[in-house]
């Protein structure tokens, strides 16, 4: 049986939910120790000459056509360094599945209001169900972004300042990220394949995290060579693949489609956190999630109805 475009995108995109989720979980312990700039620099460093180092020596026609069309070369590298830098810095404050609930919560909105504002990329609601399901999903994200402040879920590092800024820069994460995705559409529909675009949009976010490195921005325990290496290691393992799955993804499936898929992994990660250990266990962070989980699903079944009759 062939599998149609648009269902292995949604397969994709379940695929790197799961992943993602365990890099959550992951990253927020390990920032309690590590400076997420000095992370970023080494893994996002590998992960640049890779890809752009593959680009260049495999896909010579790919790194021209992208570096021909400066605009959006320029914009998802930008958009880049926002993102991993919220997100690196919200999940180090908060608890991952508040960080991620609202970051995925927001792509779907993110997506619309582009819509409104005239981005071809963006789209209507395209049924009630998926209206509906969107509306939840805000509310959602608006309780847990309440009691993250109020100091009611299993994690805070420290305060409500720092509460209040973990929920705010999860919100950047969501809508830049989302941008990110509208940008390496028209790349990958110029002819630029997605191992090009996911390396040739991290050069600047490997700069930056070099230069607050240097500056000692956010000093770190020190760090034996062979424990540095290991969690290279490990970043690096759980960042790539669901990066490129995601990358995978992104043409063949519409920008709503996507996001509001991606909007349904916080059960996954609350789990994990749990499993962990470091996260206590917060029914009030249950309660949203339970708010959120009903609208995404909403908005999901809405929006892969809507894919389906589209041919989306």
């Amino acid at each position: 049986m062939t599998i149609s475009k648009s269902t292995l995108g949604v397969i994709l995109t379940l695929a790197f939910v799961v992943l993602e989720s365990a890099q959550f979980v992951f990253f927020g312990g390990l920032f309690q120790k590590m400076s997420p700039y000095l992370f970023g620099f080494l893994v996002f460093g590998v992960m640049t000459l890779v890809f752009v180092g593959g680009t260049i020596l495999f896909q010579r026609e790919q790194f021209n056509i992208a570096i021909s069309r400066p605009r959006e070369l320029l914009a998802v590298n930008l958009g880049a360094v926002v993102t991993f830098t919220a997100y690196l810095t919200s999940v180090q404050l908060v608890e991952p599945a508040i960080t991620y609930t609202i970051s995925s919560g927001t792509m779907p909105i993110a997506a619309y209001v582009f819509y409104r504002f005239g981005m071809r990329e963006g789209e209507p609601m395209r049924n009630s169900l998926e209206a509906a399901g969107n509306l939840i999903i805000f509310l959602g994200i608006t309780f847990l972004a309440a009691i993250t402040v109020l100091g009611w879920t299993g994690f805070v590092r420290s305060g409500q300042w720092s509460a209040a800024l973990g929920v705010l820069l999860a919100v950047i994460d969501g809508v830049f990220f989302t941008l990110i995705l509208v940008y390496s559409q028209r790349m990958n529909k110029s002819g630029v394949g997605p191992s090009a675009v996911l390396g040739l949009r991290l050069p600047i976010y490997v700069m930056a995290t070099g230069f607050f490195v240097y500056l000692d921005f956010e000093p770190s325990q020190p760090m034996a060579v062979p424990e540095l290496a290991y969690y290279v290691v490990i970043g690096f393992l759980l960042t790539v693949p669901p990066l490129y799955l995601l990358q995978k993804a992104v043409p063949m499936i519409s920008t709503l489609t996507l996001s509001a898929l991606t909007a349904l992994g916080p059960f996954v990660v609350f789990s994990l956190q749990l499993y962990e250990g470091r996260v206590d266990y917060s029914t009030a962070t249950l309660i949203g999630l339970s708010i959120y989980i009903v609208g995404a699903i909403l908005a999901a079944v809405g929006a892969v109805r809507g894919a389906s009759m589209s041919g989306a």
